[in-house]
C-alpha cells in the first residue's frame, strides 16, 4: 500500500500543479468567511475547484476555531481526497500513526492531548481530527497544499465579526450559536454517553492487559517463548485451518470490523466439540505458525484480541524458530501502513518485547539486522516500542538489563548488527540508550571496532538526528537516574485489592454467656480494624498509582518541552544568523553608495553621460576634428594608424552610423509632422471659442469635460 509519509511532489503530478492549471487543466477558487456550528465561532475556508476536462465541482470546506484556532485536519487533507491524491483509508492510517497514537501530541494525562478527537461529533460540519495552528500549517507545507489553504491561515481570528457570514449559518445541530444550551438536559445525555464510552473502552483496555498477563505468567519458558504445541490431532487442525480461511476471508470483506461475537459464533462448534486446553495454539503450517502469528502479520487488531479472547492462542507461544507474534509483526509494513501498531503493543502484543527466539534474539536484533533492506518500517516499529518502554522507568530499567546488551548465540548484540550493516540510526539510539560498545562476540569483534560507532560517540554527530525519540530516550533516562538515586530500585506497582466487609456474629443474648460475648466483640474488632488497615493501604497504593501515572506524563511532557525548546532554539539561532547576513548587506551596500561619485542625485541615481561613441573614437584625430584642426599631420603617425580598424569595418561602422542618422531624421519629421498637426487643432480650437491660441492649452481640460458630459 502506498504510504502518504513521504509528500512533496514538485513535478507535474505534484499537487500544487493540479491545482494551479498546469496539469490536469485544474482550476481553483477560494473564500474566507465566519461561521457558527455548535456554539462554536469558526473560520471557514471555502475552495472551489474543477479536476479535468470535464469539469466537475467540487467543494472542500476546512475550519479553523477562534477560540484556539485548531485547525480540522481531517477537513484540511480533503484536498487530497478530492484530487484522488490518496484515498480515505491510507489517510486514516496516517492520522492513527502521526496524531492519534503519536505521543509528542499526549499532554499531562489523556484527557489533556494536544488534539481534538471530534470523529464522532453529533455535527457533520465539526467532525474530524481537530490539531494546533502551526503542526496544521506544517503539515499542509508537507503535504505541498499550503499556497491553497494559506487563506485560513493568514487571516487574523479577533476579525472574526469582521469576516462575510456564510450562505448557511447554522447546520444541524446549531439552534445554541451562544452556547447556552450547552448545560441542557440534551446536551449533558450526549456528553455523559461520550464519558461513559469512553470508561468502557478504558475497561476493556484493563481487562485485557489482565488476560494478557495471566497468559504471559504460563511461559515456563522465559526468557525465550513458548515453544510450538506438537499437537496430534490432525482433524483439528483441518477444521481449525478451513475455519481460518473463512475467518480470514470475512475479516477482509468486513475490513477490520469482525468483532468478538462473531468470531465466538463461527468458532463455537470447534469450541464445543474439543476440550478448551487442546485447541490452544494449535500449528497452522511446517513453520509451526499459529492463528495468532498469522493475523499479527495481517495487523487485524479485532483477529489479535479475538483470538486471545477465546482462549485460542497464547501471545508468548512462538513459532518453530521461536519467533512471537509480535516479530510476525515487525517483518512486514501491515501494521504501520494501517496505523494500528501502538494498539497492537499496547494492548496484546507488549509481553513479546522481552522474549527471545531460539537464536536468542530480542526484538532489536532482529530490526536492526533489517534495517538495511527495511530501513523506513525498521526506525518506526523501534521508535513505537521504545515509547512504550522508556515512558515507563520500571521498563526503562528492564530493557536495559534484560535487552540493550543481550547477545545472540554468536555472542553478538543489537549494536554489534546495526554497525555491521552501516545503520547510523539505529547505533545513534543504541548509544543514547547507553548500549556497551566493549562488549565482544565470539569472534572477539566489538562494537568500538566499527568506525560508525566511534563517529557516533562524537558529540557532533548529535545535530545528524533531530526526531522526537531522542529526546524522549534522554528525558526517559535522566528520570530514571533521579528516581535510582532515591531507591536503589524501581517499586512494583501493586494495584488496589478488593475488600470483602466484615460479617458480624450475632448472638442470642439468653443463651450466650459473657465469655461468647467478649469473644465476639473481639472478633469484630478484629475484622473492622483489618478492614480498616486495609482501606488505608488501598488509599496508598492508588496515591503511588497516581503518583507513577503522573511521572509518566511527565516524562512525555518534558520531553516535549525539551524537544520543542530546542526546534526553538535552532529557529532563533537561524534568525540571528539571517540578522547578521542583513546587517552585511547593508553595510556592503553603505560602502557601495561611498564609492559612488560625490554629484549623485538624492534618489541614488548617478548622473553619468554615456557616450555610445567613445569605444569608437580615436582620440587624437576626434580632438582635432572637433577643433576644426588640420589632420594631414597625422597621416604618418604611426600611433593613430595602429588605432585603426581594417577598411571592411570601418566601412560597416560607416554604414552602421549612416542607418541611424536615417532613423534619427525620420523620427524628427514625424515629431515635426505631429507638432504641425497640434497647432493646426490649436487654432481650429480658437476660432470655434474665441480664445486666443496661446491660451487653448489651459481651456483643453475644461472642454473635454463638458464635451463628456453632455454625451
Amino acid at each position: 500500500m502506498e504510504s502518504p509519509l513521504h509528500i512533496g511532489d514538485l513535478t507535474t503530478n505534484s499537487i500544487s500543479h493540479r491545482l494551479n492549471d498546469t496539469h490536469l487543466t485544474t482550476s481553483c477558487s477560494s473564500s474566507v468567511s465566519s461561521a457558527i456550528y455548535s456554539g462554536q465561532k469558526v473560520i471557514q475556508l471555502t475552495l472551489n475547484f474543477q479536476v479535468g476536462t470535464g469539469k466537475l465541482d467540487n467543494t472542500v470546506v476546512i475550519l479553523r476555531r477562534v477560540q484556539d484556532s485548531y485547525v480540522n485536519v481531517t477537513q484540511l487533507f480533503g484536498i487530497l481526497l478530492k484530487l484522488g491524491h490518496f484515498n480515505e483509508t491510507q489517510l486514516n492510517n496516517f492520522f492513527n500513526n502521526e496524531i492519534v497514537t503519536n505521543i509528542q501530541l499526549q499532554g499531562a494525562g489523556t484527557k489533556n492531548n494536544h488534539f481534538l478527537d471530534l470523529r464522532k461529533h453529533e455535527n457533520t460540519q465539526l467532525r474530524g481530527l481537530w490539531i494546533s495552528y502551526d503542526r496544521a500549517v506544517a503539515l499542509a507545507l508537507q503535504f505541498d497544499i499550503y499556497e491553497f489553504t494559506k487563506g485560513l491561515f493568514l487571516v487574523d481570528v479577533h476579525d472574526f465579526d469582521k469576516l462575510p457570514k456564510t450562505n448557511k449559518r447554522f447546520y444541524e445541530g446549531d439552534d445554541d450559536e451562544d452556547g447556552s444550551l450547552a448545560g441542557s438536559p440534551t446536551k449533558k445525555q450526549k456528553v455523559s454517553k461520550e464519558e461513559s464510552e469512553t470508561r468502557k473502552n478504558e475497561k476493556d483496555i484493563g481487562t485485557a492487559n489482565v488476560l494478557v498477563d495471566e497468559l504471559s505468567a504460563k511461559n515456563v519458558n522465559y526468557p525465550l517463548t513458548l515453544p510450538p504445541v506438537a499437537s496430534t490431532e490432525n482433524e483439528l487442525a483441518n477444521e481449525l485451518k478451513v475455519k481460518l480461511g473463512e475467518v480470514f476471508k470475512r475479516d477482509d470483506e468486513f475490513k477490520g470490523e469482525l468483532g468478538i461475537n462473531e468470531l465466538r459464533t463461527l468458532f463455537q462448534p470447534i469450541l464445543t466439540k474439543y476440550e478448551p486446553n487442546v485447541v490452544v495454539d494449535i500449528p497452522l503450517d511446517q513453520k509451526g505458525q499459529t492463528a495468532l502469528h498469522f493475523a499479527s502479520t495481517l495487523a487485524s487488531v479485532n483477529l489479535v484480541s479475538g483470538f486471545i479472547e477465546l482462549g485460542l492462542n497464547n501471545p508468548v507461544r512462538g513459532n518453530n524458530a521461536g519467533e512471537s507474534p509480535l516479530i510476525s509483526a515487525i517483518q512486514v509494513t501491515n501494521a504501520m501502513e494501517k496505523g494500528i501498531f501502538q494498539s497492537l503493543l499496547t494492548n496484546w502484543l507488549y509481553p513479546d518485547i522481552w522474549l527471545l527466539d531460539n537464536k536468542r534474539w530480542s526484538f532489536m536484533h532482529h530490526l536492526t539486522s533489517d534495517s538495511a533492506k527495511k530501513i523506513d518500517s525498521s526506525k518506526f516499529y523501534c521508535t513505537k516500542i521504545l515509547e512504550y518502554i522508556v515512558a515507563e522507568s520500571s521498563r526503562l530499567k528492564d530493557f536495559q538489563e534484560k535487552l540493550l546488551n543481550s547477545q545472540d548465540e554468536e555472542g553478538n548484540t543489537s549494536l554489534h548488527f546495526a554497525a555491521e550493516k552501516e545503520s547510523s540510526w539505529f547505533v545513534k539510539i543504541l548509544l543514547k540508550l547507553n548500549a556497551d560498545v566493549n562488549i565482544s562476540n565470539k569472534r572477539g569483534v566489538k562494537p568500538i571496532d566499527f568506525d560508525l560507532v566511534k563517529d557516533m560517540l562524537k558529540p557532533e554527530s548529535d545535530e545528524q538526528f533531530d526526531e522526537y525519540i531522542f529526546e524522549l530516550i534522554h528525558t526517559g533516562l535522566e528520570f530514571l537516574d533521579k528516581r535510582l538515586q532515591i531507591n536503589d530500585e524501581i517499586p512494583e506497582i501493586e494495584a488496589p485489592k478488593v475488600l470483602a466487609a466484615p460479617v458480624a456474629v450475632s448472638g442470642d443474648d439468653s443463651t450466650a454467656n459473657t465469655s461468647n460475648r467478649i469473644f465476639q466483640s473481639i472478633q469484630h474488632l478484629l475484622a473492622n480494624t483489618n478492614v480498616e488497615y486495609e482501606a488505608i493501604l488501598n488509599a496508598k497504593r492508588e496515591q503511588i498509582s497516581n503518583l507513577n501515572k503522573s511521572l509518566h506524563d511527565a516524562t512525555i511532557v518534558t520531553a516535549n518541552n525539551r524537544f520543542l525548546t530546542r526546534k526553538v532554539t535552532e529557529k532563533l539561532i537561524e534568525l540571528d544568523n539571517l540578522k547578521l547576513q542583513s546587517a552585511n548587506i547593508t553595510d556592503r551596500l553603505q560602502l557601495t553608495k561611498q564609492e559612488f561619485p560625490e554629484d549623485q542625485e538624492e534618489d541614488g541615481e548617478v548622473e553619468k553621460q554615456f557616450d555610445a561613441d567613445e569605444p569608437f573614437a580615436i582620440k587624437p584625430l576626434y580632438e582635432k576634428l572637433v577643433k576644426d584642426e588640420s589632420i594631414e599631420d597625422l597621416r604618418e603617425n604611426e600611433e593613430v594608424l595602429k588605432q585603426l580598424q581594417p577598411v571592411p569595418i570601418l566601412k560597416a561602422r560607416i554604414n552602421a552610423y549612416k542607418q541611424i542618422n536615417a532613423q534619427i531624421e525620420k523620427e524628427l519629421n514625424t515629431l515635426l509632422d505631429y507638432s504641425e498637426l497640434a497647432s493646426k487643432f490649436k487654432k481650429v480650437v480658437s476660432i470655434c471659442t474665441g480664445v486666443d491660441i496661446n491660451e487653448v492649452d489651459e481651456l483643453l481640460d475644461g472642454l473635454l469635460e463638458a464635451v463628456e458630459g453632455q454625451q
